[in-house]
């Protein structure tokens, strides 16, 4: 039975966990013995994991970011100190663990899903284990990354990449590497096609995500100033995050609270729930690498509008078919295509029988040949 090693700084909820969670299940169904190397232990793994994958928590220890930031705010500059120690100590314990992880790896197949991981397994992964690094979000030319994909990668066997446009990047970049072949494999998803296609929704748009400042959150709550989005739908946003009292706050003071509701987090059935129920699916990232929550709109037959950042939408959304592009920062184009999506009834049946054929390049057993054929 060959041995499976996939990497994770926690089994939270997440994008990135969820591609882990996923291809775990779908490698043990197909006779590989799998381990997830995960360095923090959050308790209860959001997604749920088939019995027979062994989860390595790698250190006892927790990140206290929250806190340092709580603490520097309330400028307690002794505590500050304490907690920028006891950072310091984390990193190191994250990293060494890692290293010493990796290191104890005689055979089988690694499957890197950070570049920090990356950058270790290319250093530390014995000669005769298969190295697979992954890259779950947009390089966006960051100099750093770009260093260490052309410096640091060099004893990788595979660079998965989930869109072309990365992979075409990312290989321009490793052209001097010999070892390394960059390749692409999207996430998928787990679908049920089957499932009837509901013809009764609710006056909704949905948003979901981690409440942070580069989901832009913000920019689909300033939209619903306008009030004639208020009278055709509420705007419900799923997630949990460093903005959420950031958020709350402008809905009060836009007088937003009867159409705008932060529902926080919710667990993958009640988001799915949820998105059965709605009209449309709303993203307003400013950056994003493969955004899976666009495939799980889709096998929900949901019509989508997000903004045409770099890399992400573009790949998954079919202008025109499946939903609406955007010219990233024309808010006025945006607020247009989600009135047109929650007026017009014929243009989103027709989206919505496009959504769910589409979602079926994204299902387990299209991806997972490609998978197979780099194991």
């Amino acid at each position: 039975m060959k041995k499976v090693y996939i990497t994770s700084l926690h089994l939270k909820h997440g994008g990135v966990e969820m591609a882990i969670s996923l291809l775990a299940n779908a490698l043990i169904k197909r006779g590989y013995k799998v381990t997830i190397l995960c360095t923090y232990n959050f308790g209860t793994p959001a997604y749920k994991l088939d019995e027979r994958i062994t989860i390595e928590y790698l250190t006892n220890v927790l990140p206290n970011r929250e806190l340092l930031l709580k603490k520097m705010h309330m400028r307690k500059f002794g505590s500050v100190l304490k907690e920028l120690m006891y950072a310091f100590y984390v990193l190191c314990v994250k990293k060494y663990s890692m290293i010493n992880a990796l290191r104890n790896i005689k055979e089988g197949c690694v499957i890197s899903t950070r570049n920090e991981h990356s950058v270790l397994l290319s250093k530390y992964g014995k000669a005769n284990v298969k190295k697979i690094a992954q890259l779950h979000h947009d390089h966006r030319y960051d100099k750093k990354l770009l260093y260490d994909f052309k410096k640091k990668y060099t004893n990788i066997d595979y660079f998965v990449l989930l869109t072309e446009q990365l992979r075409e990047e990312v290989s321009e970049v490793l052209k001097k590497n010999k070892k390394t072949k960059c390749i692409t494999i999207p996430n998928f998803l787990n679908l049920d096609y089957q499932q009837e296609m509901r013809i009764e929704r609710k006056n909704q748009v949905i948003a979901v995500g981690r409440l942070h400042p580069v989901k832009r959150f913000n920019l689909l709550i300033d939209m619903w100033k306008d009030s004639d989005l208020q009278k055709r739908a509420k705007l419900l946003i799923i997630g949990d995050g460093e903005d959420y009292e950031k958020l709350q706050k402008q809905i009060d003071s836009l007088s937003l609270n009867n159409s705008v509701k932060l529902l926080g987090e919710k667990n993958h059935d009640e988001v799915m729930d949820i998105m059965k129920n709605s009209m449309v699916y709303a993203m307003t990232s400013e950056t994003e690498g493969f955004p899976f929550v666009l495939v799980e709109a889709m096998s929900n037959a949901l019509p989508m509008v997000a903004y045409d950042v770099r890399v992400g939408p573009r790949a998954i959304i079919k202008e025109g078919e499946t939903g609406y592009l955007v010219e990233d920062g024309n808010q006025a184009e945006y607020n247009k295509k989600l009135k047109l999506l929650l007026d017009n009834d014929e243009i989103r049946s027709m989206m919505s029988i496009k959504c769910k054929k589409e979602c079926l390049n994204y299902s387990e057993e299209l991806v997972m040949k490609k998978w197979l054929d780099i194991l």
